[in-house]
Order: structure tokens, then sequence, then C-alpha cells
């Protein structure tokens, strides 16, 4: 019997084999993404596994020759640009005469379900998980109506081209997955499978290693966290990942109560604690919140710019300078050192004036004596009438002559 030549490609999110140039076999877990995402505080790559667009499409290259590709799929989503990018370039080889089959080992979420359904035959265990939903956007901008009525309409315009993906494989009218899409649907594999999603339903025995946490917002497969935006609600029956336990040794108390680890003791874990046992879920954990805390931090400081921009043509210039960036503070206490700085400034100014006062000696000089008024001297009754007759000549225009 012939020796079969394989061909093995390695990457850290998957693994493609090719067997005599012919039979191709990728194992594909992780996030899509269109490049690997960088921490903001050490500008280092992010651990983890990630599904690279160009890295991805390359590599796939390398196989456009075989006759077949059996692609196992577990993937809570992504980038939609890069899902699509994936799904079309898919859907072409399997146009020019490629046999593709995807076995959805555990998710086929978000655009891990547009992946899926780029394949000729899907398969999935009873158990799997599939999820549709709308897609979404961060809006990182300044923003007025105009511009948010844009991006809703172009979410839409997404939101139809996924639809249509989901309608060329199960056949199922448009409407009707458009509203699973609103309500962000989140089937079994069984429910994927009566549905139309998936073509085959594979053995009931095996097990994909998919459990919830106690609350029911963290997925486990395989014991790993998976990292999503959209979950829906969860179908029922998925197991409670054992990640409390509670302590058999403990005397008295309620026996059901759940230690904070599984480590003996009922001792809390400590994230070192964690960091040893899950090393990568670890550093993923201190990257998301190392990234929130400083996407937190930025617009903590384009509040406080923007606050003090609002009020500054109230006040200098230098002291507009000061508050954003030589003595940093926010708007109201730039308002309050303004405040305190023109009182100082009134008593000052006060000060001055009544030391001036007191050396010019004003004090001493007494108020100038207003002048005494002369009392009109009383006419005779002969006086008032010689004076009445002057004016009545006066208005008349006559010469008014004294003997």
């Amino acid at each position: 019997m012939p020796k079969k030549n394989r061909t093995v490609l390695t990457r850290q999110a998957y693994t493609m084999a090719v067997v005599d140039g012919k039979h191709a076999e990728m194992t594909l877990y992780g996030d899509i993404v269109e490049t690997r995402p960088i921490d903001w505080w050490t500008d280092e790559p992010v651990e983890g596994n990630f599904i690279m667009q160009d890295e991805f499409l390359a590599d796939l290259e390398t196989i456009k020759d075989a006759e077949d590709l059996t692609i196992h799929l577990n993937s809570c989503g992504g980038d939609a640009f890069v899902s699509l990018a994936i799904h079309n370039r898919l859907k072409e080889l399997a146009a020019g005469g490629m046999d593709t089959t995807c076995i959805v080992d555990a998710c086929a979420m978000s655009g891990g379900s547009l992946i899926m359904c780029a394949c000729n035959h899907v398969k999935v265990n009873p158990s799997s998980l599939i999820l549709i939903h709308d897609c979404w956007s961060f809006a990182w901008d300044r923003f007025n109506s105009t511009k948010l009525r844009k991006l809703a309409d172009d979410l839409d315009v997404i939101n139809e081209s996924q639809a249509e993906i989901y309608a060329a494989k199960t056949g199922r009218e448009h409407d009707e997955l458009r509203a699973m899409m609103q309500k962000e649907t989140l089937m079994t594999g069984r429910k994927a499978y009566e549905l139309g999603f998936a073509d085959e339903l594979v053995d009931a025995d095996i097990d994909p290693g998919i459990e919830v946490s106690a609350d029911h917002k963290t997925l486990f497969v395989q014991g790993r966290r998976m990292k999503f935006a959209a979950m829906g609600e969860l179908p029922e029956g998925i197991r409670v990942h054992q990640d409390i336990k509670p302590d058999p040794d403990t005397d008295g108390g309620d026996k059901n109560t759940p230690e904070a680890s599984g480590k003996e003791g009922g001792n809390p874990m400590t994230f070192e604690d964690f960091r040893k046992e899950n090393p990568e879920e670890a550093e993923r954990a201190l990257a998301e919140a190392q990234a929130t805390a400083r996407q937190e931090g930025i617009n903590a400081e384009r509040e406080r710019i923007s606050g003090i921009d609002q009020v500054g043509s109230l006040y200098g210039a230098d002291v507009v300078r000061a508050a954003k960036y030589d003595n940093p503070c926010t708007a109201q206490e730039m308002c309050y050192r303004a405040a305190l700085e023109n009182a100082k400034q009134g008593k000052t100014h006060l000060a001055n004036m009544q030391s001036d006062v007191a050396e010019s000696n004003a004090a001493a000089v007494p108020a100038a004596s207003a002048p005494a008024t002369e009392q009109p001297k009383e006419m005779s009754n002969e006086e008032k009438v010689a004076a009445g007759r002057a004016l009545a000549k006066s208005l008349r225009g006559e010469k008014n002559e004294e003997v």
C-alpha cells in the first residue's frame, strides 16, 4: 500500500493538513479578526487564538487545488467583514468543484455561522451551539443625527447581506431570518438541523464540551472561556461549568455553599493562582481589563477637556491653558480657582486704595464751606407797581424811561 504524502501547516488558531494534494482538512478554532489585536498599554500583540484575514486567505490558496476540504469549526465570531470574505472565498472554492464540509465541534456563532454556511455540507452535534444576530458596531466619534442614521443604515445593509447567506443555506424566508437575527437567536445543533442551518446530526454520544457558568453569563467550550459580543438566551440543558465547587470537609454551615475557587481549603483564588491554572485566559482577561481601563481614561480626559472648552470663553487664555495642561483640573475646579484669584485681587486693590488715602493725609483736609445765600429784599407796594408797569412796557416793545 503506497504511503500517503501529508503536508501540515500549523497556525496558532488553526491547523491545515493536505493528504496527497487531494484531501484537505482544517481545524479552525478562534476569534475572527482582520489583524492581531494590540494591547493599548504595552503596544504588544494580544495573546489568544485569532483567525486573521490575510494569513488565513493566503493559506487557503495553498489548498485551492484539493478535491475536498473538511473544516472542524469552533468560533464565537468576530469581524463581520472578515467573516464575509472567508465565506465568499470558501463559496468560490465550492463553486469550482471542491467538496466542502464543516463540522461544528462546539460553536459556530455570529461570524462563525457565516463560515459554516459557506460549506456544501454542515454537520453538528445535538449540543453544538449556533448563533445568528444583527451586526453591531463601536461608535467612537462625534456624531450628529445624520451620521447616526447613516451608521444605522449601513448596519442594516450588512444585516441584509448576512440574511442572504442564511436564506441560501436554509431555504427559509428572508423576513423570518431577519426576525431571528433581530432577537439574537441561539440554537442547539439539533434545532439548527431542524431549521436547515445544518445538513446532518452527528453521533449524539459525542460530547463537545460546552458548559455555562452558574449565572449563565459565560460560556465554556472544552474548559476555555469563549469571548463573544451577543449570545441571546441560552438553550435549556447545557450543564453548568464546575469551576466553583463546595468544600466537602467544611464542618457546619451550608454544605451547598460554593467556594471561591476549586482549590482545597476554600481560600479565594488569587489572580496569580488563576494565571497558573489558566495562563491563556488570565492574559486575555488582563488584556481586556487594561484595554477597558485605558478607554475609560481616554473618555474621562475627553470629557474633562470638553467641559473646560464649554466655559473657557469666560476666562483668559492663561487660565484655560493652566487648567488643561500646566496644572490639569476639571472645569468646575478651573472656575473655583478663577473665583479665588478674583477675590484675592479685589482684596489687594481695596487695601491699596486704603493705603493711598492714608498716605495722602486727605482725611485731615476740612471740607469746603458752601457760600452764604443772600436773601431777596422785600419790595414795597410802590416798587411792585413800578416793576409791573416796566414789565408791561417791555412786552409791548415800549421804552421804559425813568425820570
